[in-house]
């Protein structure tokens, strides 16, 4: 009988997939202070962090929540600007999005010292896993 109920723990326990975000600070010159919100049509937010993104921090990949969600607007705020987006279309053939695969998102901020910031966002298809919590 222990075993038995150590297997349904353990099974409870078992990492799920996941969608990613990674954010990336294309001029690495610059500081920028950046948000990311995804939310669901209804307007849900599902996933939201904050960055303070320099030279000697310019990225945070792969930041999780769960793929049995689905994401659809992007916001990004990078110092005071806000930017909004869909979330990319990953049924194109060339991107691996299948499963075991998830969708996932890149945020490149642009925009050297003393220029108005830009963001870019791409798909990133990759088999990512989180912890139950």
């Amino acid at each position: 009988m222990l075993a038995t109920g150590s297997g349904c723990a353990a099974l409870a326990d078992e990492p799920t997939p996941a969608h990613t975000v990674s954010v990336y600070l294309a001029d690495r010159e610059a500081t920028r202070d950046v948000a990311v919100t995804v939310a669901t049509s209804d307007g849900t937010t599902i996933f939201e962090r904050e960055y303070q993104l320099s030279d000697g921090n310019e990225a945070d990949e792969d930041a999780t929540f769960p793929a049995s969600t689905e994401p659809e607007t992007v916001v990004v705020t990078v110092d005071g600007n806000r930017f909004e987006r869909q979330w990319p279309d990953v049924t194109a053939p060339e991107l691996p999005c299948g499963d075991p695969n998830r969708a996932g998102i890149e945020v490149y901020v642009r925009g050297a010292p003393g220029e108005a910031p830009a963001v870019r966002l791409e798909a990133n298809c990759q088999r990512v896993t989180m912890q139950p919590q």
